[in-house]
C-alpha cells in the first residue's frame, strides 16, 4: 500500500465500517501507541459486546466484535491498516482485561499476558510484546518487557528503522521499563520510559465522533455521504 497523507486515510480507514458505540451492548475502545526512538504510530479501536465477556473479564480474539488498526511513520503517514484484524491473522493475540481497562503486553506474543496484532510475525508488519530481560543490552538483567514494531518481510524498505542493536532491526519499540537513554545506548537521549498500548473508552452517545485521535469532522461526515 502506497503511504497516504493520515487526513485522506482517515475518511477510508473509518468509512469502512470502524466504531460505533451506539448500542447498550457494543463497548468500543480507541488504540493509540507511540514508539519510544522514532516516534511511529499505532491508531485505531476495537470492540465487544459487555454481555458476552467471561467471568474473568478478559475479552480475547473470539469475543471481539471488531479490531482495525493503522501504522502511521514519522511524517504522520499511515503506511499499513488492518481492518478486522482478529478475522484476517492466525497469529493474532490480544487480551483486553474489562476490570482494569488495561491490555496485557508484558508476555510472549503467543501467551495471554501477551500481544501480537497486525500482519503475521515474521512476514508481516507486526506489532508484539517479549519479557525477555535481553542481558546483551541491558547487563543487570531487570525484566524488560517490551513491544516491537517490525516489517518483517521489508514490506517498505524505505521507512526508517528505529532499533537496530538486536537481532532483527525494528522499526520502532517500547521498553516499559527502560528510559530511552538505555535503550539507545546514548546517555543523552532522554529518560523517558516506553509507552505501553493504551485503550480509551469512546462514549455511547457519541458513536464515530468519539475518535477524535484522527481529527474527524464535519468533512468526513460529508464525505461520506457522497460515498453512499
Amino acid at each position: 500500500m502506497t503511504k497516504t497523507n493520515i487526513g485522506f486515510l482517515t475518511v477510508t480507514f473509518f468509512s469502512l465500517g470502524l466504531v460505533t458505540a451506539n448500542s447498550a451492548e457494543a463497548i468500543t475502545f480507541n488504540l493509540s501507541w507511540t514508539g519510544q526512538t522514532l516516534g511511529y504510530q499505532l491508531k485505531g479501536s476495537f470492540s465487544y459486546d459487555e454481555n458476552q465477556v467471561n467471568d474473568d473479564g478478559i475479552v480475547s480474539k473470539e469475543d471481539l466484535t471488531s479490531f482495525d488498526i493503522a501504522f502511521i511513520d514519522p511524517d504522520g503517514n499511515i503506511f499499513k491498516e488492518f481492518l478486522d484484524n482478529h478475522l484476517t491473522s492466525s497469529d493474532f493475540n490480544f487480551n483486553f482485561d474489562t476490570n482494569t481497562k488495561q491490555i496485557r503486553q508484558t508476555g510472549a506474543s503467543n501467551q495471554p499476558d501477551g500481544i501480537s496484532i497486525g500482519g503475521e510475525k515474521g512476514t508481516g508488519v507486526n506489532f508484539f510484546s517479549s519479557p525477555n530481560p535481553m542481558a546483551n543490552l541491558f547487563p543487570d538483567e531487570e525484566p524488560s518487557p517490551h513491544v516491537h514494531l517490525t516489517d518483517w518481510g521489508n514490506e517498505f524498505p524505505d521507512l526508517p528503522k528505529g532499533f537496530t542493536r538486536g537481532a532483527v532491526p525494528h522499526l520502532d519499540i517500547a521498553f516499559f521499563t527502560r528510559t530511552t537513554a538505555e535503550v539507545l545506548d546514548a546517555p543523552n537521549a532522554g529518560d523517558e520510559q516506553g509507552q505501553l498500548l493504551m485503550a480509551t473508552p469512546v462514549p455511547e452517545s457519541n458513536g464515530i465522533w468519539g475518535l477524535g485521535v484522527f481529527g474527524l469532522g464535519s468533512a468526513v461526515l460529508s464525505l461520506k455521504r457522497q460515498l453512499k
